[in-house]
């Protein structure tokens, strides 16, 4: 083999143990600075010189302790013990390794070795350090312990379960697991199992995280929260960056890593139920304001409560029933769904109040449309009657104008009525996964027909709609079921499906009449009769074509029977001929 070539000024005129002792100085340079990425890589470069270098070993570990690369330091700190095994500044190195990864029993039998071991100034550290270890303990399974299992015993079970569940790894391939388990028999890639998670326990579990936060970091707890949602902030991660963007996915990722690691560390050595007890330690004092704090907090809802139904009343009033559903649905999917009984004892009634002054609200656009002036033209009248749009010029594609950047059509171009119908479907179907009461799955089934309907699917709003009807029968609210039923019919009437339209007709009035209300029975009666007049024309057209065929087949049967006649006598007179 050849040797490279080394420049004069490229060669080193130090020993290997120089430029050694030389990286090992720089990275203790660097710790001082903080700057412990570049320190840890001078200490790798002396160590690449050096392996057995105890003191590099040292200050190496203590680096990576400081970026939180705890089983790193422990690694190192037990190298170094193994050269020099009773140098006290590396055992206590290794002790607080300990300490940090969460290992508090094997961290206190090694204190207590080394107390034994040293002696003079050198054993003062080791006590010291196992003074906060034993009152560690003491916060852990002192006398917070027992009321924290008493009010949460009964989810103990569950909890191990999951940790024994992840804590077990299969580690034979995904073929053999699933052959054993019938699904498969071939490396696959399963489809991940979505958690569902119900709203009020999605609350729950964000209130959790920032209590979490405030108690051990303070005032920084907002930092914490700033530094997780910048890990997929699209402002900072832009996709046109194809260089900066991965290096600050990765270092955001990598920070957030980092402070979880220490916030474990803080929790380890104090417990959540102690840090709570220290706070307030008279239990009385505390179940005080704690009592005092729900009150208010009903209180509060309950004057929140009076607000939204009167606005609710005033959009029903004044007709503005597009701007009242948008109102209902957020405040009912994003607020009253999280609250309990306990700040909200009177939820059923509130829900019963809302849904049915939204349900009424829809009863009278059609009660409106009954008032409104009488449709001259004859095509269309039920669907005009129906509130469904005949108008087919919106929806047909801008002619392109050359030089008109509006008229312009991308192929790919993004279609933003869909991407909102399927979130508005997404939150719906998930907000009736979780809905207890009946009254409440009749509104979620009736807005999602709804919005089937508005994309133009007719089967899937003719289904959800019969589904809706079936759960009105559960709370005996035949407002919804009337609206339900309009709903089918208006699916069968945009198909022009006239003899089914006419039974769904027949069932609305069926329960308009349960209702007892004159305007609804006129205007079902209304659409029957628009219905039954499609119905009548629908057959004098077919009578009418059926006429039209029959004396179209007898005119072509003459004129053939005409064509053929001449035929027949030329053939007789030429058979005349040939007899002769």
């Amino acid at each position: 083999m050849q040797e490279v070539q080394v420049l004069p000024w490229e060669k080193i005129a130090w020993s290997d143990e120089h430029v050694q002792i030389l990286y090992r100085d720089w990275g203790l340079f660097y710790t001082h600075k903080q700057q412990l990425d570049i320190a840890a890589n001078y200490y790798n470069k002396s160590l690449e010189l050096k392996d057995d270098d105890s003191r590099a070993l040292y200050f190496r570990s203590q680096c990576k302790r400081s970026i939180a690369q705890t089983q790193g330091a422990l690694e190192d700190g037990l190298a170094a013990g193994a050269i020099e095994p009773n140098n006290a500044p590396i055992n206590l190195e290794i002790c607080d390794a300990l300490y940090e990864l969460n290992q508090l029993e094997n961290c206190k039998m090694e204190l207590h070795d080394n107390t034994h071991v040293f002696y003079g100034n050198k054993v003062a550290a080791f006590e010291n350090r196992l003074v906060v270890v034993n009152e560690n303990f003491n916060d852990s399974i002192g006398e917070t312990l027992g009321p924290f299992i008493l009010r949460n015993e009964k989810i103990f079970e569950k909890v191990l379960h999951y940790l024994e569940r992840r804590k077990y790894v299969d580690p034979r391939p995904l073929w053999k697991i699933l052959r054993e388990q019938g699904k498969c028999d071939v490396l696959s890639i399963l489809e991940k199992e979505e958690v569902l998670l119900s709203p009020r326990e999605v609350a729950r579990r964000e209130r959790a995280f920032k209590v979490f936060n405030q108690i051990y970091y303070n005032k920084s707890w907002i930092d914490v929260l700033f530094l997780k949602e910048l890990r997929e902030n699209p402002h900072l991660l832009l996709p046109q960056c194809k260089v900066s963007t991965p290096f600050l996915r990765h270092l955001t990722h990598t920070k957030y890593e980092v402070l979880k690691k220490f916030l474990k560390m803080l929790q380890a050595r104090s417990p959540l139920y102690n840090e709570q007890m220290r706070k307030c330690p008279d239990k009385t004092v505390w179940e005080k304001h704690r009592q005092a704090h729900l009150n208010h907090i009903q209180y509060q809802t309950r004057r929140n409560m009076l607000t939204i139904l009167r606005t609710i009343r005033q959009m029903r009033a004044k007709g503005k029933i597009d701007k009242l559903s948008k109102y209902v649905e957020e405040v009912m999917g994003d607020y009253v769904v999280l609250k309990t009984h306990r700040v909200m004892p009177w939820k059923f009634e509130f829900l019963n109040e809302v849904y049915n002054t939204l349900a009424l609200a829809y009863i009278d656009r059609y009660i409106e449309r009954i008032n409104s002036p009488p449709v001259h033209f004859n095509k269309n009248r039920l669907l005009h009657l129906l509130r469904i749009p005949t108008d087919k010029n919106k929806d047909r594609a801008v002619s392109f104008v050359f030089g008109d950047k509006s008229t312009y059509q991308e192929p790919d171009a993004t279609d933003y009525t869909m991407i909102a119908y399927k979130k508005y479907l997404a939150r719906l179907e998930k907000r009736i996964h979780f809905s207890k009461y009946s009254i409440e799955k009749c509104y979620l089934l009736h807005e999602i027909a709804r919005s089937h309907l508005k994309q133009n699917r007719v089967d899937e709003c003719s289904s959800v709609g019969r589904k809706a009807v079936e759960e009105t029968k559960n709370c005996n609210s035949n407002v919804w079921r009337f609206l339900s039923t309009l709903l089918i019919c208006k699916a069968q009437a945009v198909l022009h499906k006239v003899e089914r339209t006419k039974e769904i007709l027949d069932e609305a009035y069926a329960v308009a009449k349960i209702l007892n209300s004159p305007d609804l029975i006129y205007f079902v009666d209304s659409c029957r009769q628009m219905n039954d007049a499609e119905i009548s024309m629908k057959k004098r057209t077919q009578s009418m074509e059926s006429v039209r065929r029959r004396r179209s087949k007898a005119s072509i049967e003459s004129r053939l029977s005409q064509v053929s006649q001449p035929s027949d006598e030329t053939d007789e007179s030429t058979q005349q001929k040939v007899q002769e």
